[in-house]
């Protein structure tokens, strides 16, 4: 499920990226479309140059030949036209290593992140942009074909086989771009690169810190109006990804439809939440987390992160609830500075 571009801000002040009299760091800067949306690809130092031209091949190569759904010949369009037949992939192939980590999230959340959901948010229209409310009839036929069991991943002495049973269909959009923005953190690690911020759609990842030793500054939309914002994240070698309902919906009837749905009955989810922003240093589990933590709502959230702090994922979280409050969990205490012209209540959870 895509995290708009409108979701987070890079707040990149002249000012902060270097010192007065101080010759400004040496960067590159590149708009890309990819994945179905616009990023935004800035990298510092001698080798950005080369290295933003390798990340732009990276994303390309990535939307066209891996992971895109619709794309005749992508090997994720191959598998989900497999008809239940097992496809094998190379050791280092990507798409299974994300299917495998899709797999352990959707686990580890008991199945609020789930990649099967491709046929239900077919019947939506959310992802052909022909929006209508399905019959309950229709989600439920529908619903037998997903969950995370209809995913047979083994491991194989060349690499990995993956097949799909009982017509079920992968949708990896609530994970690919952080899953994309793990890839190129580890290819601009190799090329030396030490300094960069990727906003892929939304999901925003800020490498190392800004020229003058600081941390990165990520500003938090405000669900309720796009164009203020709910705080300030300061944050350095991490990944910030939000999920909201003002992203995609619909309105039928007086009724309005969002796209985050609830894997259980294939409706959109009601958590008593309107966002969900996640801060985590891989960018696969801070994107799937802002799904699944929307999914869950509140206090499943907070325990699902005690229980991953407990197994060594840990990550913090946003929450802006339908009544007007913004909770931030303990661990953002120092980082989260509050925007307290925005009208909303703030709490710092425990």
């Amino acid at each position: 499920m895509k995290k708009q571009l409108a979701a987070l801000l890079l707040l990149l002040f002249a000012f902060s990226l270097s010192g007065c009299g101080e010759k400004a760091a040496e960067s590159e800067a590149r708009t890309v479309y990819a994945m179905d949306t616009v990023m935004n690809l800035t990298v510092y130092g001698e080798k950005a140059a080369s290295a933003l031209e390798n990340a732009e091949k990276e994303l390309h190569t990535l939307d066209g030949d891996v992971l895109s759904r619709t794309a005749d010949g992508s090997e994720l369009f191959s598998l989900n036209a497999a008809d239940g037949e097992s496809v094998s992939y190379g050791a280092d192939d990507p798409l299974p290593k994300l299917i495998e980590t899709a797999l352990t999230i959707s686990e580890a959340t008991e199945g609020a992140f789930d990649p099967t959901l491709a046929p239900v948010l077919d019947a939506w229209g959310f992802t052909k942009d022909l929006r209508r409310v399905p019959s309950s009839d229709e989600l439920a036929a529908l619903l037998a074909r997903t969950g995370r069991d209809k995913i047979a991943l083994e491991k194989t002495a060349d690499g990995y086989s993956v097949a799909l049973s009982d017509g079920a269909q992968l949708d990896l959009g609530g994970i690919a771009k952080g899953y994309a923005a793990d890839l190129l953190r580890a290819q601009l690690e190799k090329e030396g690169v030490a300094s960069a911020t990727l906003d892929l759609g939304g999901d925003v990842f800020v490498m190392g810190k800004k020229s003058d030793g600081g941390d990165w500054r990520v500003a938090v939309k405000d669900p309720g109006d796009t164009e203020s914002y709910l705080g300030i994240v300061s944050a350095s070698d991490a990944f910030i990804v939000t999920s909201g309902v003002y992203e995609r919906y619909f309105e039928e009837n007086g009724v309005r439809y969002h796209h985050i749905l609830d894997p259980k009955t294939g409706c959109p989810a009601e958590s008593g939440l309107v966002s969900v922003t996640v801060l985590c240093k891989n960018g696969a589990w801070a994107d799937a987390l802002s799904t699944a933590c929307f999914v869950l709502g509140t206090d499943k959230a907070l325990a699902l992160r005690d229980d991953l702090a407990a197994q060594g994922v840990a990550f913090e979280l946003v929450f802006v609830t339908d009544d007007g409050r913004v909770l931030y969990t303990g661990g953002l205490a120092a980082a989260f500075t509050p925007n307290e012209e925005s009208g909303y209540t703030y709490e710092s959870l425990a």
